[in-house]
């Protein structure tokens, strides 16, 4: 790794982490229904919560509380700093970096509230379809066919899991989104590896859940963030 790339990996990782912060309020304000210009605040005593702070630290410093203010900050530095060594300079490490910012927020609020929110991921969609023909080796038909593929399988997969469990839902109609919002995103035929990593991802942290936290194995478990995971992985994929 040559000096020039070392430094436009980390000036750009700092460009993830000033992102990472106004995410980090998206998240934590959307499910609650405030508008996301407005300071997050402790739900048990109203305290303002921080711009800045510990990854790890999940309570109030006023009253000790659990905040539920998730900080994606150092994962999307991360993830910036990675596309920027891997892409260089040039369009594709300004779509890739845009995707992986709108893929920690669904997958973060996935995480904590179970819920895909159509504002975020429709939009979402679109820009996919717009921006993916714009990458190298990516034609315009690549996202549409990746779409499809991605939504339909999902879709496949959520109408057995109904009758499989007789109306209950082993995946949610979000996650048939999420299938087609990476489809969007990674075109075709990436989308069959992004969708078989983030498929493994999911079963993994299905897995620990179930162990760790002593759970049937009917549990619903999102299958958002393993799928954004696979998504992310597929950005390093060659189209």
């Amino acid at each position: 790794m040559s000096a020039e790339q070392a430094g436009l990996a980390v000036g750009w990782a700092l460009v993830g982490w000033l992102l990472g912060l106004a995410l980090n309020r998206v998240i934590f304000l959307l499910p609650r229904e405030h508008s996301i210009r407005a300071a997050p605040h402790c739900p048990s005593c109203d305290h303002e919560i921080a711009l800045l702070g510990r990854p790890w630290a999940v309570v109030c410093p006023h009253c000790g509380a659990r905040t539920g203010y998730d900080r994606v900050e150092w994962a999307a530095a991360g993830l910036f700093f990675l596309l920027a060594l891997f892409h260089g300079v040039g369009v594709a490490l300004v779509v890739y970096s845009i995707y992986a910012g709108v893929l920690l927020v669904i997958a973060a609020i996935d995480a904590r509230h179970r819920y895909v929110y159509t504002i975020v991921s429709y939009p979402a969609i679109l820009l996919g379809l717009v921006l993916s023909p714009t990458l190298p080796g990516v034609g315009l038909a690549s996202p549409l066919i990746g779409l499809a593929v991605g939504g339909g399988v999902f879709l496949v997969l959520y109408l057995l899991g109904r009758l499989i469990y007789r109306g209950a839902e082993p995946m949610g109609t979000g996650d048939v989104t999420i299938a087609a919002l990476v489809g969007a995103m990674v075109g075709f035929p990436r989308v069959v590896a992004a969708l078989f990593l983030g498929s493994l991802a999911s079963a993994l942290i299905g897995v620990a859940v179930v162990i760790l936290q002593r759970r049937g194995r009917r549990t619903f478990i999102p299958y958002g963030p393993g799928l954004c995971a696979g998504a992310v992985a597929a950005f390093f994929i060659a189209p």
